[in-house]
């Protein structure tokens, strides 16, 4: 049996809920993280790579460019950072202000569309 398109697209929207869903819950988390951060812990830094590399990749594929964008470069910061070894904390709280702000722009647009 082979699914239509308007099933196709439900299902897309299914998922694109979740994956916003998951990141409200990941980005408090990540504030955490790099609150903690300020301390130089590479190890604290790695599992910031990690959670925001999931962030970029699946953001991407789900086509929330901006949010994948914003995880993106502070996946590529905590990278340089482990691999400097040194830590700038404040460069990656602007940066997650600005992952914030694509969040909640893409969870206004989500609330706008399914109100429609």
């Amino acid at each position: 049996m082979s699914t239509g398109p308007e099933e196709l697209r439900a299902k897309m929207a299914q998922i694109a809920g979740r994956y916003l869903e998951r990141v409200i819950k990941e980005i408090v988390q990540l504030r955490t993280l790099i609150e903690n951060a300020a301390s130089g812990n590479l190890e604290v830094v790695r599992e910031i790579e990690a959670l925001t590399h999931r962030m970029h990749g699946s953001g991407a594929m789900l086509h929330f460019d901006e949010i994948s964008g914003f995880a993106g470069e502070l996946e590529r910061m905590a990278a340089g950072f482990v691999a400097s070894g040194t830590v700038d904390q404040p460069r990656m709280v602007e940066t997650l202000g600005k992952l914030q702000t694509a969040l909640d722009k893409a969870v206004a647009a989500r609330t706008l569309n399914n109100a429609t």
